[in-house]
């Protein structure tokens, strides 16, 4: 029997693991598309967790950009405050998704609920190539430890630096390990200049 297919809105569980494998978070969030990137809309639904450097508020909404070849993934996380809790953002995105093509803007999500989301920041995981299963509607990636945060306003910076080296990739997966210091000098660059995928708002 086949799978139903999946359409922009419907939802995906999406899983994050350790670096040893066990998995860390698990939740739900709703499809944008499924190409390369795989672009996921996510609502922060846990407590509100300070951080030195911004605060991922219940409420918040994440635009998380998975690569299907890249060592690394990319949340956008925006302001959802003035967000009513219970806004069908699956309905929104299946209707706005009958009159355009893939989604690359949460802006006009924004604006279907009368609302404004401003841009935190960005925030890059480097990570193992994700597992995408399509047909079951799952997402899997493997986080590795290493960090970026670039604030929408202000100096990006490099977070669990220390950690990462604790993993000894460039020991036992040489490759991996030169893929990500690459990704990291041209995200930082991008980063620090605003160009690539830090140039504008998702």
């Amino acid at each position: 029997m086949n799978a139903s297919p999946i359409h922009p809105g419907d939802l995906v569980h999406i899983e994050k693991l350790a670096p040893d494998g066990q998995s860390v978070a698990a939740y739900d969030g709703w499809l944008l598309a499924n190409d390369d990137p795989i672009l996921i809309l996510a609502r922060w639904d846990l407590p509100d967790l300070p951080l030195p450097y911004t605060t991922f508020a219940r409420g918040d909404l994440l635009l998380e950009t998975y690569f299907r070849q890249r060592p690394y993934n990319i949340f956008a996380l925006f302001d959802g405050s003035s967000v009513p809790t219970d806004v069908d953002w699956g309905q929104i995105i299946a209707g706005a998704a009958q009159n355009r093509p893939v989604w690359a803007s949460l802006r006009p999500l924004c604006r279907k609920v009368a609302a404004e989301c401003p841009l935190k920041g960005y925030y890059v995981n480097f990570t193992r190539p994700v597992s995408y299963d399509n047909s079951g509607r799952k997402l899997i990636w493997r986080d590795l430890a290493l960090d970026i945060w670039a604030p929408a306003q202000g100096a990006p910076q490099v977070l669990d630096e220390e950690e990462y080296q604790q993993l000894r990739l460039a020991e036992s997966e040489p490759g991996l390990a030169r893929d990500i210091e690459q990704a990291r000098r041209d995200l930082l660059h991008q980063a620090e200049t605003r160009t690539g995928v830090f140039a504008t708002h998702p």
